[in-house]
């Protein structure tokens, strides 16, 4: 009976490790992946839009709660802004800008950890009205990640024109939007387009820079151990 416990015994530890070794992998496996998100609003300044015409919905353009006051939409994502030297979409941009019928609004990229369609809560994009003579944009960007990735905008376009502003007011039309949803996968580039602005949007898996550590500097020993034996005299 001793014996046969003695045996039983490691067997036990063993599959206790590798009970928790699971656990800790599949702790690890479910904490949300962070991705960069880029967006690159653009303004297309044809006035023609083609005969184009764009029905305006009224149905959701604010979200009510039951007290009759608007409901709280900020995000409750951690959401990391990205400096400008880390933009991929330089190049596009720098296009538009030299091209006639286009003209880049905003260009803004930040880093956030995606879950499912359920559980994503949307992102309230900088206003980026810095001007009053510039048109701007403003509005909401979710992100979810299953088995693929799902962008969805609802973006609205403010004209610096003032008859422009003006007209919309007088027939009670809102601002300009853009409202769509998209399946893509990442490292993608993705068109949205309206008669009026579109966005080219990219996400891309964020992988976190690995810092080599610093070489350890081994010292050489000079001098013989204490307890070495004397070199034999001459």
């Amino acid at each position: 009976m001793m014996y046969f416990c003695k045996r039983l015994l490691p067997l036990l530890v063993l599959t206790v490790s590798i009970v928790v070794a699971s656990a800790v992998i599949a702790e690890a496996d479910e904490q949300p992946r962070e991705y960069e998100i880029e967006l690159l609003v653009f303004r297309n300044l044809v006035e023609n839009d083609g005969g184009e015409v764009w029905p305006v919905d009224y149905s959701d353009w604010f979200e009510e709660s039951a007290d009759g006051e608007q409901a709280d939409i900020l995000t409750e994502t951690t959401v990391t802004w990205l400096p400008k030297s880390q933009l991929r979409l330089s190049a596009q941009r720098n296009a538009l800008a030299r091209s006639a019928p286009y003209r880049p609004i905003a260009h803004l990229a930040w880093r956030q950890p995606l879950s499912g369609r359920h559980q994503a809560k949307p992102v309230e994009l900088p206003t980026g009205k810095t001007r009053p003579d510039r048109a701007h944009v403003d509005g909401l960007v979710r992100v979810a990640v299953e088995r693929y990735l799902h962008l969805d905008l609802d973006l609205r376009l403010h004209l610096a024109d003032v008859s422009e502003q003006a007209a919309s007011i007088e027939y009670g039309v809102p601002d300009i939007r853009l409202k769509e949803q998209r399946r893509m996968r990442s490292k993608e580039l993705h068109y949205f387009d309206n008669p009026r602005f579109g966005v080219i949007a990219l996400i891309t898996p964020y992988e976190p820079i690995q810092v080599p550590e610093e070489p350890v500097e081994v010292p050489v020993e000079t001098d013989l151990p204490t307890d070495a034996p004397a070199p034999a005299q001459p």
